[in-house]
Parts: structure tokens; C-alpha cells; sequence
């Protein structure tokens, strides 16, 4: 099983990371349910400002703990925006209720760079979780937002959203990706060609 770079600094009391690198989709940890955030043992404050970060730097809306090789549950979602930012983490996240009403939308996941697919979800979602502040709420969320942490919340319970769809829609989804994939090695070959001949003249 590859693993993408993980850097780890660990003290007596914390286990965060210097580093947060994402892990290949085989990872095991991301088929396992993550162990209950610690307030206690951990700095949530810190966390969800190392989380937030590092979704920013992969262009993600949200990032899940486990997705970075982090055995917490928890994770963090954003609009991505420098200015009046919506951003939010989520520990020890329980959804106690979703609306019968759902929607059919395109989905991708930091885990499969490149890889969209049609997900149906719930378009509303009651979400229990505690903040950084270690304060306990309970909150709803509609649209878009529910339907991202819908998402995240899949990654608490060790699914990831390849699992949401049909394995004939997975797999023309990866053929179809992979067929990319190929056409711009051979745009970028042909590419060096170019370069190495002119050089060559």
C-alpha cells in the first residue's frame, strides 16, 4: 500500500501534524471508522487551522482527518475565500437526521484527483458536533453545504463516495479518466519531442 508523505511531530500529550499529505485512495485508515477526538489530549483550535490549510492547498471545499492519515474524527469544510470565508470544523460529528427530499449532483473527492460522479444526497442534513471550542451544537444545513458535509461525514464511517454510485458508473468514470490521463502523456511527449529537436537545430 503506497502512502504519499506523512510527517509527523509527536510530544507526550498531541499527535499533530507538521504536515498534512493526502494518502492514496487504498489507504486502510480510510476504510476504518476514526477514533474520537480527545480534547483533552489534542489542541482542536490548532487542528482545525492545520486541516483548513491544507484543504486550501489541494482546492477542496472539505478534507476529512483520516483522508491525511489522522485517526481523528473530525473534519473541516470551506468556501475557499480570502475575504468573509465560511469555514467550519466538525468533531466527533454524528448526523441524527436527513430530509427525504434529495438531489442528484457531480462529485469529486481529494482522494481521486480527477474523478467525477453523479451522487444522489439528501438535500438537508441535522448534524450534531462539537467545536474547537469544545462546545456542543446542533445545527442544519441545506444545498451545497449539506451535500459536502454529507460527504465528509461518509469518510467518518470509512466509505468514500465511490461507494455512492454504481460500480458500471465508477468504472466508465475511470475508464473515461484514465483515457484522459493517457492523451495528455502523449501531448506532453510529443511536447519534449519538440523542444529536444529545436534545441537540437
Amino acid at each position: 500500500m503506497e502512502e504519499l508523505e506523512l510527517t509527523k511531530i509527536e510530544d507526550n500529550e498531541s499527535t499533530l501534524v507538521d504536515e498534512l499529505k493526502l494518502l492514496t485512495p487504498d489507504a486502510e485508515i480510510l476504510r476504518k471508522i476514526p477514533t474520537e477526538f480527545d480534547f483533552e489530549k489534542d489542541d482542536a483550535k490548532e487542528w482545525k487551522t492545520k486541516m483548513l490549510e491544507t484543504m486550501k492547498k489541494l482546492g477542496g471545499v472539505g478534507l476529512s482527518a483520516n483522508q491525511v492519515g489522522v485517526d481523528k474524527r473530525f473534519f473541516v469544510i470551506g468556501d475557499g475565500k480570502e475575504e468573509d470565508a465560511f469555514e467550519k470544523a466538525f468533531f466527533n460529528p454524528l448526523v441524527i437526521s436527513c430530509s427525504e427530499e434529495k438531489e442528484s449532483m457531480k462529485e469529486g473527492c481529494l482522494s481521486y484527483p480527477g474523478l467525477w460522479l453523479m451522487i444522489s444526497r439528501p438535500k438537508q442534513v441535522t448534524i450534531r458536533y462539537w467545536t474547537e471550542e469544545n462546545e456542543e451544537l446542533i445545527e442544519t444545513y441545506e444545498g451545497v453545504t449539506a451535500r459536502v458535509i454529507l460527504h465528509e461525514y461518509d469518510h467518518m464511517l470509512g466509505y468514500n463516495f465511490t461507494q455512492r454510485a454504481s460500480k458500471l458508473k465508477v468504472e466508465r468514470a475511470m475508464k473515461a479518466l484514465n483515457k484522459k490521463f493517457k492523451k495528455h502523456q502523449r501531448l506532453l511527449q510529443r511536447q519534449s519531442v519538440n523542444i529536444n529537436n529545436n534545441k537540437e537545430e
